[in-house]
């Protein structure tokens, strides 16, 4: 590839990462505001309709997370959503 290519195809990749990271912090806040959500169903009673909201919350969440973070660590702290949550959200069968 020439000078000129390399340095187009920089400055793009340049911009590309850059509207990217806006719209992953975008995507992070959404996220906190699913499991802030998700934390007022926590003790739910089993068979109920915040039970079934559980569940897709979790479901929404995990999906983002793999995505965003497909190693499940990220350098400088973050982490995943807590696996004990969702593996006790997935111990009772979906109702029919």
């Amino acid at each position: 590839m020439g000078t000129v290519a390399r340095k187009a195809v920089d400055a793009l990749g340049t911009r590309v990462t850059a509207v990217a990271e806006r719209f992953w912090h975008e995507a992070d806040a959404m996220r906190a505001l699913l499991i802030k959500r998700a934390d007022e169903f926590a003790g739910c009673t089993e068979g109920s309709p915040e039970e079934e909201e559980l569940r897709t919350l979790a479901d929404v969440i995990d999906g983002y997370e793999a995505k965003r973070w497909p190693s499940g660590k990220v350098v400088g702290g973050k982490h995943r959503w807590p696996r004990a949550r969702q593996r006790n959200i997935e111990k009772s069968p979906r109702p029919a």
